[in-house]
């Protein structure tokens, strides 16, 4: 976006956006408690179960860990020259663990919008049952979110003492819930809720109380062979973020070929249209997103990236001992 602008344009951009910054800080505190944003979004959301529902642990026979970085909005910048467009990097990771009857996670998560970083910790379990020609995923999470807002950077036009100072923070402890059913080269689908305390805490010594929000979300997806050539895989998929207030509803569709290549679509409601593609290797497999705004706030569109590494567990083929009654 900034490409196409005069030096006077941009200058003008950049005064809004620094406006908006101070004028939704100084409202919140004026108002006495602010509202946590929404959790990180992502384009990849196929590929991000594990961070948004503790119910996805253990359900496939591999220990799998996948990195998702995201970039949005490129090309926003204050006077200063401070980027303040959305950044979001989440690294998540489950494994079967047959003892437990279930799976366990762990995902981590940094999201920075504008002067805000948040740091997510999330710890979970799940016990996975089978059902029908499937098998289904019933867990929770316990997670730990740090908030922190420089104020330094903060520049406003009266002299306003809770806008002075470094980083203020605050911790906040929660809970998140879910449950997730897949069939093996079929039908997916997932519900959970995440912040389910809703907790609230003062943020540093400014007297900005700021209040979480339950997050509920919902996936959904099929996969579809061709039937003159099994190497063709479509596999279209819905995905719903909903905070109470807003709901953001991703629709998308992949075609694999040969479990190695695959490219698609994903359109986001009144916001974003983007193209992905990827590939695997073995146990590694790598995506591209590019998002196309659809709105004026969305400068030179997103990037986001997917690295994910699995690791099969052949449980089954382990050595077993037996013992010879001829010799007992």
């Amino acid at each position: 976006m900034t490409g196409f602008m005069n030096r006077n344009q941009r200058r003008r951009v950049k005064s809004m956006v620094r406006i908006a910054v101070l004028a939704v800080v100084v409202s919140f505190s004026a108002l006495g408690r602010v509202y946590a944003q929404q959790e990180p979004q992502f384009t990849f959301n196929m590929f991000n179960h594990m961070a948004v529902n503790p119910g996805y642990a253990g359900l496939r026979d591999a220990i799998t860990v996948t990195g998702i970085m995201r970039q949005q909005w490129i090309g926003i910048e204050d006077d200063d020259g401070n980027k303040v467009s959305p950044e979001s990097v989440v690294v998540s990771g489950d494994a079967p663990i047959r003892l437990l009857r279930g799976g366990v996670s762990a995902a981590v998560m940094q999201d920075k919008i504008g002067y805000f970083k948040d740091i997510y910790v999330r710890l979970g379990y799940a016990y996975n049952l089978p059902v029908g020609d499937g098998e289904m995923g019933i867990g929770f999470n316990v997670g730990f979110l740090n908030k922190t807002l420089d104020v330094g950077k903060l520049k406003p036009v009266d002299d306003d003492p809770i806008l002075k100072g470094g980083e203020e923070s605050t911790m906040f402890t929660d809970l998140a819930f879910g449950a997730f059913y897949q069939q093996p080269g079929g039908l997916y689908l997932g519900l959970s809720a995440t912040q389910l305390l809703e907790g609230s805490r003062e943020l540093g010594t400014g007297g900005l109380d700021f209040q979480l929000r339950r997050h509920y979300y919902g996936a959904a997806g099929y996969e579809i062979t061709w039937i003159r050539n099994p190497a063709y895989v479509l596999i279209p998929g819905v995905f719903v973020k909903f905070d109470g207030t807003t709901a953001q509803v991703d629709l998308n569709a992949r075609v694999q070929y040969n479990e190695k290549f695959w490219g698609g679509l994903t359109y986001r409601f009144q916001e974003t249209a983007a193209v992905m593609v990827g590939m695997s290797i073995k146990d590694i497999s790598f995506g591209y997103a590019y998002d196309i705004p659809l709105s004026r706030i969305g400068g030179a569109g997103s990037h986001e990236i997917m690295l994910r590494y699995s690791f099969m567990l052949e449980l089954e083929k382990a050595k077993r001992s037996f013992r010879n009654t001829r010799f007992l």
